[in-house]
């Protein structure tokens, strides 16, 4: 067992019961898992695992999206749908903190698994749903994907290069921001938890979600009135900050104050540059956007990218190279914190799979646990945690429950 195996991790303690499915939820129980949280994955008997996945690659017969999304948990096989697979969960209920599900409004009801009924098995249950749109809002009843919430939530109208077809964010930030801010919710219904004893149900609409990222966005048109448009790699009130094309690709660049864009005139040799009047304050340099761009992708277009970088760093100009996923997930400072990891799974074999960019110095979450096997904990869940012995647990098998 290694040094960091040996401290308590941050959510030691904390029980989930994982009803979540896809992405939202599987991520925000990721989260949890890697910060110490014991996350038990509730998986119906002989189901072949999630079958809201659908295509993509599935090494050793486990979905990518799983490998990804669901280390560090355990997997226990229980049938909600029958009388004694629901009173086993309700007896799991009353050893847990958190229930975590992504089913649309009244699926938790019609299982008889929703807050109202739990919360009396366990005065203490944190029950947390993530659900597309609010679910007492005109649009409860729809079903809804990442694209949906970027779509309706603004995200994609900001997204892309002015005059061109709508732009999903590659990123799945429907999906990813419902999880993170579910983890939040969780985590602060738990600290209420343990001050009050009292649990409570948490509702995170994946809608709510984009709307809460809009930010300055969204302050912007209360403002103004006026409704912000794509802009491609740059900024509305920040210039340069862009991406520029060099002799060879594209790189970044960011020169929002006057110290950085005098170091940019002295990195591309021009001192008249520097002293233009239209340009010398961040206002100027806004309101000639248009000019100032044009005059910098001259230059930028002399030398290679990684050229260009490297003057401007060395300058103390935020620049960056445009990396695909090959070379961000090969970038030293990534692989120097652990943020490339490997899984060596039962039937997957060997995985490289993301870190948890969470660093904390006294409780590490750098354990990582293969994607479990269906029902690969059941019967050590069952004895340990309700106390059944082996024979118990072979007739709830044979009869389909567990």
């Amino acid at each position: 067992m290694g040094k960091e195996e040996q401290k308590e991790r941050a959510l030691t303690g904390m029980r989930m019961l994982d009803l979540s499915r896809a992405f939202a939820g599987p991520y925000c129980s990721m989260i949890l898992a890697d910060l110490g949280a014991e996350v038990i994955k509730i998986e119906q008997p002989s189901s072949g695992g999630d079958t809201t996945l659908g295509a993509g690659p599935r090494p050793g017969g486990v979905h990518y999206y799983a490998v990804a999304n669901d280390r560090n948990k355990k997997s226990l096989t229980l049938n909600l749908r029958n009388d004694e697979g629901k009173e086993i969960f309700y007896e799991m209920v009353k050893k847990s903190d958190v229930i975590l599900d992504n089913f649309r409004p009244g699926v938790m009801e019609k299982i008889g698994v929703d807050y109202e009924t739990v919360r009396k098995k366990n005065p203490g249950i944190i029950s947390c749903s993530i659900t597309g749109f609010s679910p007492t809002g005109p649009y409860r009843d729809r079903p809804a994907y990442d694209i949906i919430a970027q779509a309706m939530g603004g995200a994609m109208s900001l997204t892309g290069e002015p005059g061109r077809p709508p732009v999903r964010i590659g990123l799945s930030i429907g999906d990813l921001a419902g999880g993170m801010f579910a983890a939040h919710g969780i985590m602060a219904a738990y600290i209420y938890k343990l001050k009050t004893g009292k649990g409570q149900k948490v509702s995170i609409s994946m809608l709510n979600c984009q709307i809460g990222l809009l930010s300055y966005h969204a302050v912007a048109y209360f403002v103004t009135g006026k409704i912000p448009l794509p802009f491609g790699s740059g900024h509305p009130t920040i210039t340069p900050h862009q991406a520029f094309k060099a002799k060879d690709e594209y790189f970044i660049l960011s020169a929002p104050e006057d110290k950085f864009w005098k170091s940019v005139c002295q990195v591309v040799e021009d001192p008249d540059l520097e002293k233009d009047p239209r340009f010398l304050t961040p206002e100027g340099r806004l309101q000639n956007r248009d000019q100032m761009i044009s005059i910098l992708e001259k230059y930028f277009l002399k030398k290679n990218a990684a050229e260009w970088v490297e003057a401007l760093v060395a300058k103390g100009v935020p620049a960056a190279p445009l990396n695909t996923l090959d070379r961000a997930l090969s970038d030293p400072d990534i692989l120097g914190q652990n943020m490339v990891v490997i899984q060596d799974h039962p039937t997957a074999g060997k995985q490289k799979i993301t870190g948890n960019p969470i660093k904390m110095s006294e409780t590490p979450g750098e354990i990582f646990t293969h994607t479990p096997l269906i029902g690969q904990n059941t019967d050590e869940l069952l004895s340990s945690i309700l106390g059944y012995n082996k024979a118990k647990i072979e007739d709830l098998k044979k009869q389909g429950v567990a």
